[in-house]
């Protein structure tokens, strides 16, 4: 790491850490307070926000609780942390902020770093991300489609002939999209701005391109996997170490080799392409087009399909119950990533010859 800058990526972590200890501390509270806001409003007339929040409060379980307070926890340490990030700096030039990146050398195009920068091709290269990772993620499902590892919705059973154990119900593409589409642009435009915008500028200050970018896409694989267990039950939602028992169950994942290889190797995969493509382009265009037509791809994949039940153990390595788990999918990750290097390579000049 460099001198002077390796700080703000241990205050990164550290960040994350603060995060989690307090998203357990406050959960059981928020869950309290939830539950009897529900028990309170059951049988009155409320205006309509405290009415939406009663019925979702009521509905919801520990884990719903724990998500929110995890949320709740990176807003309000994100300000001592910016604040962090500043103390002992003196304020400095345009690039040596976190705007400002390394780039390779056959990527450079003045001097030695590069900042972000306006880009021509901006929408050009949203739109080619964007159909490049839908298109292939789709393409990878419809495969899937015909090998029986999924089977439409509406459909009685797969292609291999294995019986739908779910509810037959029409598939509404409309509707899919409508649900799909407004959340995929808020996660692409968030994500990519904090974690390639920001944070990305931030590592490459402490580290090389390679490090940076492997440990960036570590953090980014780590925050996404911060799961809970299907199924998992609290015993005591209302006790103070219901969510260090949470917290418990959700690191337990990361002693479980199928989750590992089958979901976390998938999400680090996912943001060295994307932090690449950030790096190729000096510019955010092609990850946020990548990036949403991921998230697209995985979600009207998931609003038309079921996964088929009963398939062999060894199975579940290659596809998992969706388009971000497995090998196969970690395969279609990785030919993005190779299409993405080869459509923003800097043409070599002509070679020249003497007579």
């Amino acid at each position: 790491m460099r001198p002077g800058q390796q700080s703000d990526v241990l205050k990164i972590f550290a960040y994350v850490a603060a995060t989690l200890v307090l998203a357990a501390v406050i959960s059981p509270w928020l869950y309290q307070l939830g539950k009897g806001l529900a028990e309170v409003t059951e049988d009155k007339q409320t205006n309509g926000a405290v009415r939406f929040l009663a019925d979702a409060a009521g509905r919801a379980d520990f884990p719903k609780f724990f998500d929110r307070a995890l949320m709740l926890s990176a807003l309000v340490l994100l300000f001592p942390l910016t604040a962090w990030l500043r103390l002992g700096r003196p304020p400095g030039s345009y690039r040596d902020t976190p705007w400002s990146l390394r780039l390779p050398d056959n990527v450079v195009v003045v001097d030695r770093g590069q900042p972000l920068r306006r880009n021509p091709q901006g929408w050009l290269q949203f739109g080619t991300g964007f159909i490049l990772a839908a298109g292939l993620l789709l393409l990878s499902g419809w495969l899937m489609l015909q090998a029986g590892c999924f089977v439409w919705r509406d459909a009685a059973e797969s292609t291999r002939g294995q019986p739908n154990k779910f509810p037959l119900e029409a598939i509404d593409w409309a509707k899919a999209l409508k649900k799909v589409i407004p959340g995929a642009v808020v996660v692409a435009l968030v994500e990519e701005l904090l974690f390639r915008g920001v944070l990305l500028g931030i590592f490459l200050r402490a580290m090389r391109l390679a490090p940076a970018v492997a440990s960036l896409s570590f953090l980014f694989a780590f925050v996404h996997f911060l799961q809970p267990p299907p199924f998992v039950r609290v015993p005591d939602p209302e006790s103070s170490s219901a969510g260090f028992y949470l917290l418990g169950q959700i690191f337990s994942r990361f002693a479980n080799p199928l989750e590992l290889v089958s979901s976390f190797t998938v999400l680090m995969a996912v943001g060295v392409v994307l932090a690449y493509a950030r790096v190729r382009t000096a510019s955010l265009w092609l990850p946020i087009g990548l990036h949403f037509g991921w998230v697209v791809g995985v979600g009207m994949f998931k609003a038309a399909t079921w996964p088929v039940l009963g398939l062999p153990e060894a199975t579940r390595w290659f596809v998992g119950p969706t388009l971000r788990e497995g090998l196969l999918p970690l395969s279609v990750v990785m030919v993005t990533g190779i299409l993405v290097h080869l459509m923003t390579r800097v043409p070599e000049p002509p070679a020249s010859y003497r007579s």
